[in-house]
């Protein structure tokens, strides 16, 4: 590997190495061995940063562009970075990257090792020719890249790797959750959805319908769809039916009303096919389900 950056880092930089020594025993643990962290760092606009790595990286390199720009080479390919955009580069890939020259990047970073950070690449949809992956700002994400470091930053001991390991988990399902919805750049996105189910569940009683729904939202009823099936893996009526079951679900633990009611309240016209569709998705009754959770 061969660094070439300011001699003296850059302010405010952060950066932290598990001994690898340490990483081959927690990689034994149970609580380890699928996830962990094993670098992690934070360089704040970091001019004249590059790094070169002919052999590649042992591990999965993630490296979170939070402002400016950067590039990368990766098998003889340009890639640029833009900000909001996670470079992925894959284990013992030779490769080149750095920060842009009138706008250096601000990033945050990890190595990953376990069994399964293949699993997550894969549902990342990264590979060696398709390496940055569009996910958006939130500042949720700028707190879990934190929450990783400092993680390490505190020491290796078990207790410190499961806290560090663990927030990387949790990363590491905001980071599949963004990619989902701000896929091919379309940034409002999420807005949007959620707009509508801001509505759904305000109307819940009411027979909603997708062209409503999309109308809502500007946008038009197949696009709505496939936009709504994207960020929440549900077809927007399936989601309105699972609202409604997480009602009812509430309803039931917390309150006395009787089934015909809460079937009322949620919008079915037949107590009995609201039964059918709650024991569908439970595997037993709303009747049961109250016995068995209110008791």
């Amino acid at each position: 590997m061969k660094w070439r950056e300011k001699q003296d880092g850059f302010a405010g930089q952060r950066l932290v190495v598990v001994p690898r020594p340490v990483l081959a025993t927690a990689l034994q643990q149970p609580l380890l061995r699928h996830l962990l962290p094993t670098d992690a760092g934070y360089y704040p606009k970091a001019k004249g940063h590059t790094c070169v790595r002919k052999n590649g990286c042992p591990e999965v390199i993630f490296i979170y562009c939070a402002e400016g720009n950067g590039w990368c080479e990766i098998a003889g390919t340009r890639h640029d970075i833009s900000k909001n955009q996670l470079l992925i580069i894959h284990a013992n890939t030779p490769h080149v990257y750095g920060a842009g020259k009138t706008k250096p990047w601000t990033i945050h970073w990890f190595h990953a090792a376990g069994a399964n950070v293949p699993f997550y690449l894969e549902r990342l949809g990264v590979s060696i020719q398709k390496p940055v992956v569009p996910l958006g700002g939130d500042v949720q994400l700028f707190s879990l890249f934190e929450e990783v470091l400092e993680g390490l930053e505190h020491g290796f001991t078990l207790t410190h790797l499961i806290y560090a390991a663990h927030s990387l988990t949790h990363l590491m399902g905001l980071i599949l959750r963004h990619k989902e919805e701000f896929y091919h750049g379309e940034t409002s996105v999420r807005e949007r959805i959620d707009k509508s189910i801001e509505f759904m569940k305000g109307h819940l009683r009411e027979p909603l319908n997708i062209a409503r729904l999309a109308a809502l939202v500007n946008l038009s009823r197949s696009h709505y769809t496939t936009l709504f099936r994207r960020v929440t893996g549900y077809a927007p009526l399936n989601y309105l039916n699972h609202l409604r079951m997480q009602r009812a679900v509430q309803l039931l633990n917390t309150t006395e009303l009787s089934i015909k009611h809460i079937s009322d309240q949620l919008g079915f016209s037949d107590q009995f096919y609201f039964s059918r569709a709650f024991s569908k998705l439970h595997n037993h009754s709303p009747s049961e389900h109250r016995r068995r959770y209110t008791a």
